[in-house]
């Protein structure tokens, strides 16, 4: 595995929307092809997702969330999207929403990078405890986060597309070594 230090981890602005859009739909296509529904990758599009990732970023100070961006060579090559946990948990405060890096540019750590900077966000708001949930039938999502420490507790469901697929959630109730996974 090929460490990525020449990846930048900087906070989104409205102007990386389209961008992250992009990576989004690309990652969604490839990591979720024969688990989500076809029909509803294929009618995933940068062009409908863009106005929804400016809206999150704009929004994002008065909600307590953010946006990173990771680039490589002035490229957004992957993201991750975070703030406070969305059902008032009160063991996990912090949740990172969505976390995507291309394909092209996995396994190289600009992923753990961006959970790093986004637990020390976190961290410096006040929030100790973090949660992220992944589809159940993504081994490799899966085992990153395992690696990372994360411990599985939560179980549940999500409807994609029509279908109810099952989600679990990873926890982490110290940010203090994901935090230090960031250079931010």
């Amino acid at each position: 595995m090929e460490e990525s230090r020449s990846a930048q981890i900087r906070l989104a602005g409205a102007e990386d929307a389209e961008a992250i859009a992009r990576v989004r739909v690309e990652t969604w296509r490839a990591a979720y092809a024969g688990i989500v529904p076809a029909d509803f990758l294929a009618s995933l599009s940068v062009e409908t997702d863009t106005p929804r990732w400016r809206q999150r970023i704009e929004e994002g100070p008065q909600s307590g969330s953010f946006v990173l961006v990771a680039e490589v060579d002035g490229e957004v090559v992957g993201f991750a999207s975070s703030g406070p946990e969305r059902s008032g948990d009160p063991i996990f405060q912090g949740e990172i929403y969505a976390l995507y890096v291309r394909p092209a540019y996995q396994r190289r750590g600009i992923g753990r990078r961006l959970v790093g900077a986004a637990a020390r966000r976190l961290q410096q708001a006040g929030i100790s405890g973090l949660l992220i949930r992944v589809l159940a039938d993504n081994p490799p999502a899966r085992r990153f986060y395992e690696q990372l420490g994360g411990q599985l507790v939560r179980a549940g469901e999500i409807e994609i597309g029509g279908a109810r697929l099952a989600q679990v959630g990873y926890g982490w109730l110290d940010l203090q070594g994901l935090a230090a996974m960031s250079d931010l």
